[in-house]
């Protein structure tokens, strides 16, 4: 019974223990309620009530889109950049190392356009690529080249037919054989992974083109030091010069001047006009490379740094003595040299071409270049360069008696 009445006792007092708990419970809640009831009605309660007040969207990106941002931190191993987002987005690995030189020019507060590459990572972070900002900025750098001429540098790349693929920046470009410098011509099989200078000829943006001068350079580099050695050469004199290159166009010599005690060359150019009194078609056909020869200056341009000389000026102009050769209403033999829409042109000695008109030709008779035909000279005008020619007649007109 002692035992039953103790447990009894416990019991009530584990009861009378509660009601007091509760009963502070009771007081305390009530000073709850009211602290709670003093707090401001507009007080955030939340982070998206919280960014509202202070007017900062978050902004949700996607993989794709174009956002606008500011660089936060550069250095070798990561960029990143205030997007807007819950977290930076960031540059790294690939794009890194494929543009490290411009990137890594970039500095904090920079504003960039960026394209969203992954949506968010395993850090929270959206992986950016500047590859779109990096090309159009390149785009406009290679057109403001272009304006200015300004050179470039370039990688030269691959062979092709016609000339040699290039790359500035990752954009790939193209330099035509006429375009390169006589050094390079030479060497087609050792130029990939080489670096020059070159000026932009092209920029397109929309098509994709891009062409470059390697020789203008190299030319324009040539032509400022001859502008000083010029002064040495006076229009009208004859020098010994060397033939150095044969175009279509021509052939180009070397001189060589005295200044100063050394011994310097500067090269000219005779034009295909200026090879031979008669009509050269061909320069390879009076010319070769090593060639010496004498040749009359005939054009100094300090301005330019161009030097032209002639051959033909140094023989005897067959025109002077033309009337001592041929004699109006006479008969002589020539050799057809060209057919245009307006006559046939005859070769009747070196340097001396005569015309048929076309009037005074039948359709369908008209004779081809290479011919030889038996002419009557009409008229000579020795000042103009000029003789008027008719074909000969070899058969008896019909009624002639």
């Amino acid at each position: 019974m002692a035992s039953s009445s103790k447990i009894k006792d416990q019991k009530l007092n584990i009861k009378d223990k509660g009601k007091k708990i509760k009963a502070k419970d009771e007081k305390a809640s009530p000073s709850v309620v009211e602290t709670s009831a003093k707090k401001p009605a507009n007080e955030p309660q939340t982070m998206e009530e919280l960014l509202k007040n202070v007017g900062y969207t978050l902004r949700g990106v996607k993989k794709g889109d174009v956002l606008e941002g500011k660089i936060t931190s550069v250095s070798p191993k990561e960029i990143t950049i205030d997007i807007g987002g819950k977290a930076e987005g960031v540059i790294i690995d690939r794009e890194l190392e494929t543009y490290k030189d411009m990137l890594m020019a970039l500095k904090p507060g920079d504003s960039v356009v960026a394209q969203v590459i992954v949506a968010e990572n395993d850090r929270g972070q959206s992986v950016l690529s500047l590859r779109r900002s990096i090309f159009e900025k390149r785009w406009t750098t290679l057109t403001d080249a272009a304006k200015s001429g300004e050179p470039v540098e370039i990688i030269m790349k691959d062979p092709v037919r016609g000339g040699v693929l290039v790359e500035y920046g990752g954009l790939r470009g193209y330099i035509p054989q006429s375009q390169l410098d006589a050094t390079l011509s030479k060497q087609m099989d050792k130029i990939s992974g080489r670096r020059v200078m070159a000026k932009v000829l092209e920029v397109d943006k929309e098509t994709n083109r891009l062409i470059f001068s390697q020789r203008a350079l190299s030319e324009e580099a040539t032509l400022s030091k001859q502008k000083d050695l010029l002064d040495l050469l006076k229009e009208g004199e004859t020098v010994q010069a060397t033939i150095t290159g044969v175009v279509p166009f021509g052939a180009f010599a070397k001189i060589v001047v005295d200044k100063d005690g050394e011994k310097l060359d500067i090269e000219g150019l005779i034009h295909i006009s200026e090879i031979a009194w008669e009509k050269v078609e061909d320069p390879h056909q009076y010319l070769k490379v090593g060639d010496g020869m004498k040749v009359k200056i005939v054009g100094v341009d300090s301005q330019t740094g161009k030097l032209t000389l002639s051959l033909k000026q140094l023989l005897p102009d067959p025109w002077e003595h033309v009337l001592d050769l041929f004699e109006k209403d006479t008969q002589v033999k020539g050799t057809v040299s060209r057919v245009s829409p307006y006559g046939i042109f005859v070769t009747l000695s070196p340097g001396i071409e005569g015309l048929i008109h076309i009037s005074k030709v039948s359709p369908g008779e008209e004779p081809k270049a290479g011919d030889e035909l038996t002419l009557t000279i009409e008229d000579i005008q020795p000042e103009k360069r000029k003789i008027s020619l008719s074909v000969a007649l070899t058969e008896k007109p019909i009624g002639y008696r």
